[in-house]
């Protein structure tokens, strides 16, 4: 069983439906078994499969469903010689094999059977009416690719689209699927727009169909059949195409500039140089001269008697054309950016914006530009987009620390905490999956265990180890005594502080202090029983063992012993432990 295209794009077009019991048609290479390259065809268009009465069709599409003989279907069982409507391609489903279908071209011969044969051998090379010209040649073929001309469409919503055309054939081009032979997704252009016309002389003709826009050939509108060249700029709506002769040499396209001078101006040049030359030549009469001169200067005094009882300062009417006066309210919206159709007057806009307010006075200042008809607004309301990505991480727990915000229209920045190095991992996915423009976003969200870790590691360094320290929501809190000869190094370490990505504030409650005082306190864990000064050395009984200075305590050293306290540090960390001799 086959399916044979015999009318649209895909004429000549074979599927061979013998392999297999399910087979997909459409636009996708990667999901159909049958690639049918038109534009109008869904990417997942139709389903043919087996069942115990014969091959059933189902439609896939939504947007341009298949039709069975004229009559829009869901699900149908196909019979032989069913006219299938895919697209724009009519497809014929048979069930005669290759060598019954390359009898039909026998038609050419009985119509004109006083032709040699090889008369007819070029005939039926020229019109390429059966579909198997080669036995080994089973791959569908565009008719693209034999078409002696092609439309190619250089600007509009079809730009990089080509539509083979053969001589001798009209063409209707309309967005109409059932009345247009070539379709262009534009909605500016009526059902029928423009007849195109290829005469066996390979001229090509263009003709406007009533259009409500009109169709332009070289930036003029044509209101009768209008002969045309490869050359010549065709415009529809806001689609630009041409008409190309495969065979003939090209050329680099260019559009002229339009001109807007008359005829009828040009000779009024002519006549009044002409009349200028022939007044040069003429004798006036110094009587003539002497009464003109006369009325001139009473007229001149009369109209200046006039004008001077009303002074009034002439105003300059400064015209813009409508590009720069889009410009002129645009130029505040730094990342706007706007395209503008004067023929269709179609204006595209854009970009990003901080506020509703800001896209609600921009649009009001656009509409009073009364030059514009339609509007395409793709303009992104920043504060639209922080405030639903923040409904998202409200929703989970471990993001709850976490914020976006609009510091400038498309700039985001991504801040808060997140508790651990797993929970930051997870939120990275989380935002890769759900924020929509990765690409503007600043990532400055903090680590708290890599924060703490840091924070301690300061102190250390800085030689603050008597300090304690708590972060809350960006704040850090300092408490404890330091000593006082200190201070500078204290402030400074402030300073770094308040560098350290994720501390937003500081709350100082340490208190400077002298050395003594700034020590930890070990007096409740050692008892002291005894103390002897021998030799201008102090050495004392702690916990029922002799201690003087150099000794080591429970890993610490004994810096010294005074006759109140004994003196010691371990890994920079200064004791003491207090007694009374």
């Amino acid at each position: 069983m086959k399916l044979i295209a015999t009318e649209g794009p895909l004429k000549g077009q074979v599927l061979d439906l013998e392999e297999k019991d399910e087979w997909i048609l459409g636009r996708d290479p990667t999901q159909c078994n049958f690639l049918l390259e038109d534009t109008t065809v869904s990417r997942k268009h139709a389903k043919i499969y087996k069942t115990a009465e014969g091959y059933v069709i189902k439609n896939l599409s939504t947007t341009n469903p298949i039709e069975v003989n004229d009559e829009r279907v869901d699900e149908y069982l196909l019979e032989e010689s069913d006219k299938l409507k895919i697209g724009d391609t009519i497809f014929v489903y048979t069930a005669l094999e290759e060598e019954d279908l390359k009898e039909e071209p026998k038609k050419v011969e009985e119509e004109k059977p006083e032709e040699n044969e090889e008369e007819k051998e070029k005939i039926i090379e020229a019109a390429d009416e059966t579909i198997f010209e080669e036995e080994e040649e089973e791959t569908p073929l565009s008719l693209l690719i034999d078409a002696p001309f092609i439309l190619k469409v250089i600007s509009g919503s079809n730009a990089g689209s080509e539509f083979g055309m053969e001589k001798s054939k009209t063409f209707i081009i309309g967005k109409d699927v059932a009345v247009a032979d070539i379709i262009f997704s534009d909605l500016s252009v009526s059902k029928q727009n423009t007849k195109i016309t290829i005469d066996e002389n390979s001229e090509i003709f263009v003709e406007d169909l009533g259009s409500k826009n009109g169709t332009y050939v070289n930036n003029k509108k044509i209101e009768e059949k209008t002969k045309i060249t490869s050359q010549d700029l065709i415009t529809v709506g806001t689609t630009t195409f041409l008409v190309i002769e495969k065979e003939a040499a090209q050329e680099t396209i260019y559009s002229p500039a339009p001109t807007f001078e008359m005829d009828e101006e040009k000779k009024e040049e002519k006549e009044l140089l002409t009349k200028k030359t022939v007044w040069k030549k003429q004798f006036i009469p110094t009587r003539h001269l002497l009464f003109a001169g006369t009325f001139i200067i009473i007229f001149f005094i009369i109209f200046l008697s006039f004008f001077g009882l009303f002074r009034a300062k002439d105003i300059e009417v400064v015209k813009k054309a409508p590009i720069e006066k889009i410009e002129n309210i645009i130029k505040e919206y730094e990342t706007i950016e706007f395209s503008f159709n004067p023929t269709s007057a179609n204006l595209f806009l854009a970009g990003h914006v901080l506020t509703s307010i800001d896209k609600q006075e921009l649009m009001y200042d656009l509409n009073q530009l009364s030059f514009i008809q339609n509007t395409e607004d793709n303009i992104v309301v920043d504060e639209l987009t922080v405030k639903n990505f923040n409904d998202s991480l409200n929703e989970e727990e471990t993001f709850r620390s976490v914020f976006v915000l609009a510091n400038k229209p498309g700039n985001y920045i991504l801040d808060g905490y997140v508790k651990t190095a797993t929970n930051f991992s997870t939120l990275n996915s989380f935002v890769n999956s759900n924020f929509p423009y990765l690409n503007k976003l600043d990532n400055k969200v903090v680590i708290d265990q890599v924060l703490q870790i840091q924070i301690a590691s300061l102190l250390t360094k800085k030689g603050f180890t008597t300090l304690s320290f708590e972060m809350i929501s960006g704040k850090l809190v300092l408490a404890g005594r330091y000593n006082k000869k200190q201070e500078s190094n204290y402030k400074a370490l402030m300073q770094e502080f308040l560098k350290t990505p994720g501390i937003h504030s500081i709350k100082n409650l340490a208190i400077p202090s002298d050395a003594m005082t700034a020590r930890i306190d070990l007096t409740s864990k050692y008892k002291i029983t005894g103390w002897a000064k021998y030799d201008g050395h102090n050495s004392v009984v702690a916990n029922g063992k002799i201690i003087i200075s150099g000794d080591v305590l429970d890993g610490m050293e004994v810096t010294n012993v005074s006759e109140n306290a004994i003196l010691l540090e371990k890994d920079d960390i200064k004791y003491k432990i207090n007694y009374s001799p």
